[in-house]
């Protein structure tokens, strides 16, 4: 009786391990790929300025404050130009003497009491004073800071008396109406990108939002130490994105409409395993775009056939399974 009981379960355990194994399947289907080129980026003002003095001088007054919106060549500050301001009084006080001296000496050269050459020469001096005057008054312009376009003051770095000195930014004004973003894009993708191009944007700031923009310019130079392309985003104005914030944008190099997609779960090893029947095939595939849990089947399936999802280590080609219920 006993030897009975062992023989029967040794039949039952042969019958499991012949049985085909089960195996989750899924269709291909016809969609939309879309290649993606991924890059981080700041957002930053298309056009801004950084306002510094030429000439070193004590700063007199300082006529605006930050987050003050001014226009297009208002006064921001002015510095010290009393010692500015006398030179120039005393070189036209000289340009008008040259001038007085010059048109009696043509008076007398007329009349034939005088050279030619004294007339010569009287001429050039009154020309030589009148431009050093005329220089000097230009030059007092140069002790008053304005805004080169209209737009907003991000930063002041100047109070009244302080002293300014040549090249040392004390204003920083920018046009807020235009944003954009500036990406790094790895020179391997570039060639991929163009103008126009679509951007996704997303940012820390807003989770679960994403942006919309589209590249403005590529630069056409790259920078050889670091393998990069430096690539504009335009921006709307109503972005909500703000200056200086860190963003990843996929910028979108190609968009196939038909393409032929299966889930990423189907892939193994560059190839995928197709179910005949009962029976499954091991078929190598030219993959395309991977994302979003689906893949790009490019070559090697056709939409309609079906896949093999998580296929298990232990299956060969031309082994029959059994496909479970969805």
């Amino acid at each position: 009786m006993a030897a009975s009981i062992v023989l029967a379960a040794a039949g039952l355990g042969a019958a499991l391990v012949l049985r085909p194994p089960r195996v989750e399947a899924s269709r291909a289907q016809l969609g939309e790929a879309v290649d993606i080129v991924y890059a981080s980026g700041i957002v930053d003002y298309v056009r801004q300025a950084h306002i510094a003095p030429v000439v070193n001088a004590p700063i007199r007054r300082v006529l605006v404050s930050e987050g003050q919106e001014v226009a297009v060549g208002q006064w921001l500050a002015q510095l010290e130009d009393g010692p500015a301001q006398g030179a120039a009084l005393q070189l036209s006080v000289q340009a008008a003497q040259a001038r007085i001296v010059a048109g009696r000496t043509r008076r007398l050269f007329e009349a034939g009491f005088a050279a030619r050459a004294a007339d010569d020469d009287a001429q050039a001096q009154a020309r030589a004073a009148g431009a050093a005057a005329a220089s000097a008054t230009a030059r007092l312009s140069d002790y008053r800071l304005t805004a080169p376009f209209a737009g907003r003051v991000l930063r002041r770095d100047a109070e009244p008396g302080d002293l300014a000195s040549t090249g040392t930014v004390l204003f920083l004004l920018a046009d807020p109406s235009t944003l954009r973003i500036t990406a790094d894009v790895d020179e391997r993708d570039i060639a991929r990108l163009a103008p126009g191009a679509e951007a996704l944007i997303r940012s820390d700031a807003f989770p679960g939002r994403v942006f919309q923009g589209r590249i403005a310019q590529i630069t056409p130079a790259g920078d050889a130490t670091g393998r990069v392309f430096r690539v504009r985003i335009a921006l709307p104005a109503d972005s909500g994105l703000s200056p200086g914030m860190t963003v990843e944008t996929n910028l979108v190099a190609e968009r196939r409409p038909h393409a032929v997609l299966v889930p990423a779960q189907a892939l193994q090893n560059n190839g995928v395993w197709r179910l005949d029947g009962d029976r499954v095939r091991r078929v190598g595939v030219e993959l395309g775009a991977v994302g979003g849990g689906r893949a790009e089947i490019r070559a090697g399936l056709t939409a309609g056939q079906r896949v093999v999802l998580h296929p298990p280590a232990s299956l060969r080609d031309g082994q029959r399974v059994r496909v479970a219920a969805p």
